[in-house]
């Protein structure tokens, strides 16, 4: 097009040149001559331009910046809880809390076959929040950023490298590699009532902030079984690692009166005495999964598990009523804990029966824990002193004990009556020594899939502006049979029974509810 411009141009100029009689024809002649040179050196100089490898040079460009780039994504939760909880004796306790909560994810592929992700987390309650100074277990690690702290900080929720591989030693098995502060929480079954897509562990019995590693192979290629996958992972909850000028310790005076030995700092970062590594190791295994039905399994054992040791001496005054009603106690590692879960779950019901049916998801599923206490602790029980000596609560000292949890729900469109919404029914039931690792669930009243006891919970969730701009209403009840659902290990977790003479002495926990209203920014 540009050669017939030129040309075009050139002749147009020639005979406007001839008819106004302005120049001689000798010179017409030589200044076409001219012009002819200069249009066939135009010709050779775009022959040799590559119009290909040029455009190949600009899309390469375009990636280049595109990928140098780290993508942003907002994901802004403003909630309204109406949590409320009953004691045995009859009395309760109400409360409404306001809370925001913002994640900015992140993501970065610099090649095809590696890309990082992370995840930065704010939740905070609406305005100074009172309780007592340091938060206490607000700020533990495993549930750091599933509780709204007091200051607001922005924290990191998850960080962590992918890396893809096309074939493991020689077989056609595709397999990942992964170490970070793993995506842990609202996994599989769980990620339904949060509204999201499924993270990495299953949510039943775990739901718990860790930093880790992990390694997934996926099978199908070579046994031919839809979906099939075998998925390694490990995890550290908690380091036996002093801190830096941990010999300065708060809360003591320094002077010739009340003298404390420091270390200056001289030996930062050593062992903690009578501390060691809290680490989680297990597997996710997938025996089918063709897209509508699957099966999900996962078994895991945990190492050196935290609770808090009540000391063998009376009931003390913890509030200040002038009333005994509570213990002392430290926080120390009791033992060990196995746990394991197999979930169904059906992602559509039937072929084709009913674009109802096709667009429901139901679950079912059953998991397992047993305690693994070393020497004479009580990973799940305690000594309660009486007047007649010292009463075992719970598991005796040195007992492992086993708990069972079920968990079923099932959530469908309401198109017909409500477009854009969706309805979700759940239920689950724990044992009397059921212990899960759900300590970083998102419901402020507690962690349901931890009840020992009975959970129900009902939750609508409806589009308001696509996926953009959400709302969700939710309704979670547990009625608790046995104390210690929400406690970490050791005496903190003995199940007492609600309905019994020593439970109406303690004035248990009898039943909590929290009532949910968000309204939840994506983009």
């Amino acid at each position: 097009m540009k050669k017939l411009v030129i040309i075009s141009a050139v002749a147009a100029i020639a005979t406007m040149s001839f008819a106004s009689g302005s120049a001689s024809g000798d010179d017409l002649r030589a200044e076409l001559e001219q012009l002819k040179r200069e249009i066939a050196e135009l010709k050779q100089a775009q022959a040799k331009i590559n119009l290909n490898a040029l455009k190949k040079q600009i899309r390469e460009i375009k990636a280049h910046d595109a990928g140098d780039n780290i993508k942003w994504t907002v994901d802004f939760r403003t909630a309204y809880d109406v949590i409320g909880y009953k004691y045995k004796c009859g009395t309760s306790q109400w409360n409404g809390i306001f809370s925001n909560r913002l994640w900015l994810g992140m993501g970065f592929a610099p090649t095809s076959n590696i890309v990082f992700k992370g995840l930065l987390s704010y939740y905070k309650a609406y305005g100074q929040m009172t309780g007592m100074p340091g938060a206490g277990f607000n700020y533990f690690d495993w549930i750091v950023n599933e509780t709204p702290n007091p200051a607001g900080e922005l924290r990191v929720k998850e960080a962590y490298w992918l890396y893809f591989g096309d074939s493991f030693l020689g077989a056609d098995i595709p397999w990942t590699a992964s170490f970070g502060r793993r995506p842990a929480t609202d996994g599989l079954l769980a990620n339904y009532r949060e509204d999201q897509k499924a993270k990495s562990p299953l949510g039943h019995i775990i739901n718990t902030e860790f930093d880790g590693a992990s390694f997934k192979f996926k099978l199908e290629n070579v046994t031919g079984v839809p979906g099939m996958y075998f998925k390694l992972c490990m995890g550290r909850g908690m380091t036996n690692a002093n801190i830096r000028y941990a010999a300065i310790r708060p809360g003591f005076l320094y002077g010739a009166q009340n003298p404390l030995v420091i270390s200056g700092g001289d030996a930062e970062y050593t062992k903690v005495p009578g501390y060691k590594n809290t680490d989680l190791a297990g597997f996710i295994f997938v025996p089918y999964d063709d897209g509508q039905y699957s099966i999900h399994t996962t078994a895991f054992k945990a190492w050196h598990l935290p609770g808090i040791v009540l000391a063998n001496a009376p009931m003390v005054d913890t509030n200040g009523d002038g009333q005994p009603d509570g213990m002392q106690g430290t926080f120390q590692q009791v033992g060990d804990m196995y746990g394991a879960a197999v979930s169904f779950l059906a992602q559509g019901i039937g072929d084709g029966i009913s674009d109802f049916l096709d667009d429901t998801n139901a679950f079912v599923s059953f998991a397992w824990s047993k305690t693994d206490p070393k020497g004479n602790n009580q990973m799940l029980g305690m000594m309660m002193p009486t007047q007649n000596g010292p009463m075992v609560v719970g598991a005796a000292p040195g007992e492992s004990k086993t708990g069972t949890s079920i968990y079923v729900g099932a959530n469908f469109p309401l198109n017909a009556l409500w477009e854009g919404s969706r309805l979700g029914i759940e239920y689950n039931h724990g044992s009397k020594y059921w212990r899960s690792f759900t300590y970083a669930e998102d419901t402020l009243a507690g962690s349901k899939l931890a009840t020992r006891g009975n959970a129900y919970e009902i939750w609508l969730t409806k589009e308001l502006i696509g996926k953009t701009l959400t709302a969700q209403l939710r309704y979670t009840y547990m009625d608790y049979k046995y104390s210690g659902s929400n406690g970490f290990f050791a005496n903190g977790g003995a199940p007492i029974k609600v309905d019994s003479p020593l439970g109406n002495q303690l004035n248990l926990l009898d039943k909590a509810q929290d009532l949910r209203l968000y309204i939840r920014y994506r983009y």
